[in-house]
């Protein structure tokens, strides 16, 4: 039995496409984990996550809730602060009246977070402010809830408490599923406490254990594994031959389902080891000692657990579902004639059961239907970090008894069904269906035509295209635009200065100018009254935050103060630059991840172009046609670059269509010098040629991408061959440089791409 499941496990790992197919699954799901958690300038980023964890390590629980209530209160008042500058920046009396109705609701916060505020020293984790906040809120109310454990376990307590005196009224009270639930949740929180609680922020464990891609790529593997398994044998007629042999029926199918087990449990490990790995570096690694429940989305667990136990024990229940669930593709492959059947069948299986667990409401009757589902217990969060009981005819029972008893009905019918249908069944055959073709091939007269048919249709390159555009669209869509108070206010004064300096402009700006050394001035001799004592202290406070909520706009001013200057001394015009400055990557550097991810679209795209001819054999009748073998290279290598620039402008349109709207972009006929970062632009051209040039500039690195994919092509013919050497020397160098080895972009065409930042 041993060695027939080794030979079943071997058989399957010594086949090439297999293996290659497996480690495309593992490669895109590292490549899809990396790319949804690149940093988003509106939520913090796993550093910041990894940051507050190292701060909080190795302190008590005194200390760590001294350390988060004093985080807390820092940025509630410098939200404060800025609130009160963004009400008194409107100019106007409602504006004032809100300002100094909230500072006298909240006296002397103004006062104390002012400098903070103005300093930015309270940026200890993120960027922005809004990245802070968001953060410090998440801890703290994390905090919050594994704080208030032992209140929890009191509260669940005096429920019970509380029903047997109300029973002693009512019989029938206590009799219903209500009281009976209540009844059933003291006692299975009866034996847990607060000891070994130790506060742990969550990102790193639950963006590893919770990552939905993770179970969609196992479900792949598994019907990858049945296929091999099961439905090649059959294509090849190997089971009449086998099945007539000494072990042939049951030892040969049982040996089949163990190699499944060994597989799916194999699997399961690596992926997830994966996970930990990449949050671990990025957001932290958990105490894998603790209590569970010193995870905050965990304290509902009845588990008295660590975070070690909870890690194997979703482990092993991923391992046991993703195995019933193969167990019954083994089922209908068994029973279809059909290749493609079984697996369409798996696909609605998975399809079903996750519209099932994310449309159904969790506090209805049916919420049954929506856990105990393929979908529902891949999700173990769910079955050992949280608690429920379902009413079953008026008595509860708990979700983690019914989930176990799924798992194991799921994996007895399936390895029952296997079991028969294996020793019963009499014949193997496999019937293939051929499927009709949305775009049927036509005879072309042209080659370009031909070549454009063969490359985006029968090389799939239109269906590669589409997905890395959206991929694309989808990152620079994604990314929101929020204007700070100060940057609106250098908006609204730049629209009106927009063009060539006149008289009324620089009128305008004097007048601002004039606006703030009057302000400074009044602060000063404010400071000299009140330190010889000739004017009251409330009433000195009063004026000096007026003043200082003027002047908190002079550092938006100064760049406004800064064109002006340049105009005076070397001409030029007025240009609003903060969305060209956005654009071309200088305020947000985002143009490294989507050259990367450009890269690995144009290597995939091009990657076959080329190797198709070889690996059919194809060349030798180019070689002998009448355009010839070089002609027809040439085409690909057109088609090729056309995509390429596609998918280059795709960001680049993406990008300036979401900035425009939040910082409008208009002068396309002032010269670039007017812009503050290219001040020192050796020609003066248009900003309109210059920003040409830039989309030039990206569009010659993916054409040089292209050939460099090629040549690969030509040299390795071989597809898989050619994408391995194209990653290597493409895109590798761009995966060093985003983990901090900046000298890495040099050995790769970065360079070009962001030539002109």
């Amino acid at each position: 039995m041993f060695r027939l499941t080794y030979f079943e496990l071997s058989k399957i790992w010594q086949k090439r496409s297999f293996v290659l197919a497996v480690s495309v699954l593992f490669f895109v799901h590292l490549f899809v984990l990396w790319y949804v958690s690149l940093p988003d300038e509106g939520a913090p980023s796993l550093a910041a996550y990894k940051k507050i964890q190292s701060q909080l390590a190795g302190r008590s629980e005194a200390e760590k809730a001294d350390f988060i209530t004093k985080q807390k209160e820092k940025i509630d008042g410098v939200l404060f602060v800025r609130d009160i500058l963004a009400m008194q920046g409107f100019h106007n009396t409602m504006g004032n009246t809100l300002a100094e109705q909230e500072m006298q609701n909240n006296p002397g916060k103004f006062e104390t977070y002012y400098s903070l505020y103005q300093s930015g020293e309270y940026l200890m984790f993120t960027d922005t402010l809004e990245q802070e906040s968001m953060l410090i809120n998440e801890i703290y109310e994390e905090w919050k809830k594994v704080s208030g454990y032992g209140d929890y376990l009191a509260f669940i307590q005096s429920n019970k408490d509380r029903l047997a005196g109300i029973s002693i009224f009512s019989g029938s009270e206590s009799n219903s599923f209500g009281s009976r639930n209540l009844e059933k949740s003291a006692a299975d929180y009866e034996n847990l406490s607060e000891e070994g609680i130790s506060f742990i922020p969550s990102a790193g464990i639950t963006s590893a254990m919770e990552w939905i891609w993770t179970d969609i790529f196992l479900f792949l593997s598994v019907m990858l594994f049945v296929a091999s398994l099961i439905m090649e044998e059959k294509e090849k007629k190997i089971f009449f031959v086998t099945r007539s042999t000494k072990r042939g029926i049951i030892y040969s199918i049982l040996a089949k389902l163990a190699a499944l087990f060994i597989q799916c449990s194999f699997l399961a490990v690596l992926f997830y080891l994966a996970n930990f790995v990449f949050f671990g570096q990025s957001a932290g690694w958990p105490d894998f000692g603790a209590r569970l429940q010193s995870v905050a989305v965990y304290t509902e667990s009845s588990l008295p657990i660590s975070i070690l136990a909870y890690v194997l024990l979703s482990l092993i229940t991923k391992a046991v579902v993703l195995f019933g669930i193969g167990a019954l593709l083994m089922v209908f492959c068994l029973l279809s004639k059909i290749a493609v059947l079984p697996f369409l069948a798996g696909t609605g299986i998975a399809g079903i059961s996750m519209l099932l667990y994310l449309l159904i409401p969790a506090d209805t009757v049916f919420a049954i239907c929506k856990y105990l589902n393929p979908a529902g217990l891949l999700k173990t969060e769910n079955i050992y970090g949280a608690y429920l009981n379902f009413n079953l005819f008026g008595y509860p029972v708990s979700r983690l008894s019914l989930s176990l008893l799924c798992m194991l009905v799921l994996c007895v019918v399936g390895i029952s069904g296997c079991l028969f249908l294996f020793s019963r069944r009499q014949g193997f055959e496999v019937r293939k269906i051929q499927l009709p073709a949305l775009l049927p091939f036509q005879p072309h007269t042209g080659v370009f035509r031909h070549e454009l048919y063969k490359s985006l249709i029968t090389n799939r390159v239109l269906i590669l295209f589409v997905l890395f555009a959206e991929l694309l669209a989808y990152k620079s869509f994604g990314r929101t635009y929020t204007p700070s108070v100060a940057e609106q206010y250098y908006q609204d004064i730049m629209m009106e200065l927009e063009g060539e300096c006149t008289k009324e402009k620089e009128e305008l700006i004097l007048s601002e100018k004039k606006r703030y050394d009057d302000a400074r001035q009044k602060l000063e001799e404010l400071s000299e009254e009140s330190g010889g004592k000739g004017m009251p202290s409330e009433a000195a406070d009063a004026i000096r935050q007026k003043l200082n909520m003027t002047l908190s706009f002079y550092p938006a001013f100064r760049r406004v103060e800064e064109q002006y200057e340049r105009i005076k001394n070397g001409g030029g015009e007025f240009v609003y630059d903060t969305g060209y400055l956005y654009l071309f990557g200088v305020w947000e550097d985002v143009l490294p991840e989507n050259f990367l991810l450009l890269m690995i679209g144009i290597i995939l795209l091009a990657g076959g172009t080329v190797t198709m001819e070889y690996q059919t054999g194809m060349l030798l009748l180019l070689c002998a046609s009448r355009a010839g073998k070089w002609k027809v290279f040439a085409h690909k290598f057109i088609i090729c670059v056309m995509a390429a620039s596609l998918i280059t402008l795709v960001p680049v349109l993406c990008r300036a269509y979401c900035i425009s709207g939040t910082y409008p972009m208009h002068s396309f006929s002032a010269a670039v010098t007017n812009l503050s970062h290219y001040s020192e632009f050796a020609v003066p051209i248009p900003v309109g040629v210059f920003t040409l040039i830039f989309v030039l500039l990206q569009i010659l690195s993916a054409v040089l991408a292209v050939c460099v994919t090629m040549a690969i092509s030509m040299w390795r013919k071989n597809q898989a061959q050619t994408i391995f050497f194209s990653l290597l020397v493409l895109a590798i160098p761009m995966v060093f440089k985003l983990l901090g080895f900046e000298a890495a972009k040099w050995f790769s065409l970065y360079p070009i791409y962001h030539f002109l930042v």
